[in-house]
């Protein structure tokens, strides 16, 4: 942070006042990531841009510029503001968190790096600039600047920028003040992503952001049969076609001594699409809320030694899933038994409680897949156990 006496003469200020007074409304204000009405009691004062046009105005942008030694194409317009008695700005930063005001003022001209903040008068009591994580109170002075940097190196808000406006106890209080960006600032194309962005679907990175739809996050149906006949006559075509299955981060997730393979459906596409545009209402009607198609694989086989990491699913595109069990044989050779033991789902709900779900051929466990966590703890015991698996995406 530093101060600058004497950056604008009085004759200067006295014009920016005048502007001022003759232009300003109730300020705004983004809070928590989200933009306020102009009502929000966190700040008090009246604000207004000053008119790019004017040359005295451009003249001081100017100046504001080679100070900063900042390019002024990336200074946002410059903003009066005004406050009257009892009048106050609440601390706050000048950066934008992540959350719509910053989608809304940020996705083409990037964050706020640095502001520079003048005092027009001093003829008043009270209105200090406080910096509480900096222990450090700027007292108003005409035409005294305060300039400090938004963000950090790696580009991440800096916290100790937190600041305020303290209370105006008489008198009136006016400043002016100039902020810029990572960018060339245009508000007009910030408003223009920000706008398209709205249009676009949700794209989730973190199983936290994804809302949560049903009591539990599972429920075990029956598949609905014109569904569980296609798949039966897919299964038995398909039988001859068994291949090592490869995909990316299998080696973290299914475990044990034995490989697990696919019957794809990659050469049964009218079947495929079939069973995901079937299956789509069952997903829709548990969880209430649209969904789309993302994928079908085919048919998962484990062999014995098998066993799943418990997991959550991919955040961008398995919302909603389903597992059928198509076929199992639980013969496992053991010299004291005949069958192994049948080999259960284990999965978390939404309350955090834990549970075993064993499943017959036509079963259908509808879960939300990238949300729950899933795996089987246990290690399979019989020759092979084949589930088919379906996943939609919210709209």
């Amino acid at each position: 942070m530093n101060e600058i006496k004497n950056f604008l003469s009085k004759e200067e200020c006295d014009y920016l006042i005048s502007l001022i007074d003759e232009n300003n409304s109730p300020s705004m204000v983004v809070s928590e990531g989200v933009e306020r009405d102009k009502y929000d009691r966190s700040r008090t004062s009246s604000t207004c841009n000053l008119p790019l046009n004017d040359t005295k105005v451009k003249e001081i942008h100017q100046r504001i510029a080679d100070k900063l030694g900042i390019d002024i194409s990336k200074g946002e317009s410059l903003q009066g503001q005004m406050y009257k008695p009892g009048q106050y700005f609440k601390p706050h930063n000048d950066w934008f968190g992540p959350g719509s005001a910053y989608n809304k003022h940020c996705l083409h001209s990037g964050n706020r790096t640095n502001t520079l903040m003048i005092y027009l008068n001093d003829d008043f009591e009270g209105g200090a600039t406080d910096f509480a994580r900096k222990k450090v109170t700027v007292k108003p002075e005409l035409g005294k600047a305060v300039t400090w940097a938004n963000l950090l190196e790696d580009g991440n808000g800096d916290q100790d920028s937190l600041h305020e406006g303290q209370d105006v106890i008489s008198g009136t209080k006016y400043i002016v003040t100039s902020w810029w960006r990572q960018k060339p600032w245009d508000g007009y194309q910030d408003s223009k992503l920000y706008n398209e962005s709205l249009n676009q679907p949700k794209v989730y990175t973190d199983y936290k952001e994804i809302p949560k739809l049903s009591p539990y996050g599972f429920k075990l149906i029956k598949c609905p049969k014109e569904t569980w006949d296609l798949i039966q006559e897919s299964y038995s075509t398909l039988q001859t076609q068994e291949k090592n299955e490869v995909f990316e981060g299998k080696e973290t997730i299914i475990k044990g001594t034995s490989k697990s393979t696919l019957l794809s459906f990659e050469n049964l596409p009218e079947a495929r699409t079939k069973i995901h545009d079937q299956l789509q209402s069952v997903h829709e009607e548990w969880v209430g809320v649209p969904l789309e198609k993302t994928f079908i694989y085919g048919i998962r086989s484990y062999g014995k030694g098998s066993n799943l990491i418990m997991h959550r699913d991919r955040v961008e595109t398995h919302h909603v899933s389903s597992i059928i069990m198509v076929d199992k044989d639980l013969r496992c050779g053991c010299q004291n038994k005949e069958f192994g033991n049948d080999w259960g789902l284990d999965i978390v709900d939404h309350n955090g409680e834990e549970h075993k779900v064993f499943m017959e051929p036509g079963d259908m466990l509808l879960y939300e897949s990238a949300v729950c966590l899933h795996g089987r703890r246990d290690s399979f015991e019989g020759n092979f156990y084949r589930n088919f698996y379906v996943h939609y995406k919210l709209k």
